[in-house]
């Protein structure tokens, strides 16, 4: 069978809700919505690493992103972002296209689009923006001069956020 070469990367919990803090999974294992939109389009998965499950165990309280804004996360992020990298070169060197990479709506580590901080009265509130493992993917796709598209998708509404 003819392969399509067409590759996506997808945050960990995509493929496994089972990984995500206590009270936040919004599936029992996988997101079928995006296994069902990566079969339509022939996608391959690629999976990345969950940098909250090196941070801390795996029954975990929710966080937000000032949580894991420190420089442990950061080096763990690094890491990550790191075989990211050399995983994307080696596809693309093979004559693969890298089709986009998948975050998670809201996560305070790989939100792309949104992610959740503190507000000033100390609760949870989702905001525009990237978390802290998404922030330092793309530090590491500009240094290797790459541009693949980051989007987020959000399990509540069964979709892809784009920017």
């Amino acid at each position: 069978m003819k392969r399509s070469k067409k590759i996506v990367f997808a945050c960990h919990c995509l493929l496994n809700q089972n990984a995500r803090a206590q009270r936040t999974a919004k599936c029992h294992g996988v997101v079928k919505e995006f296994i069902d939109f990566c079969i339509e389009n022939e996608y391959g998965i690629v999976a990345i690493d969950c940098p909250q499950l090196q941070f801390e165990p795996l029954i975990r309280e929710p966080a937000t992103k000032e949580y894991y804004d420190n420089s442990r996360m950061k080096i763990i992020s690094k890491i990550i972002a790191k075989k990211v990298i050399e995983q994307i070169k080696a596809y693309l060197e093979n004559d693969y296209q890298i089709c986009g990479i998948f975050g998670i709506e809201g996560s305070p580590s790989c939100g792309a689009i949104k992610t959740h901080i503190l507000s000033g009265d100390g609760k949870s509130v989702s905001v525009k923006g990237s978390g802290v493992f998404i922030d330092e993917l793309k530090k590491s796709l500009n240094k290797a001069k790459l541009e693949i598209p980051i989007f987020d998708w959000d399990i509540q509404a069964k979709k892809l956020l784009a920017n």
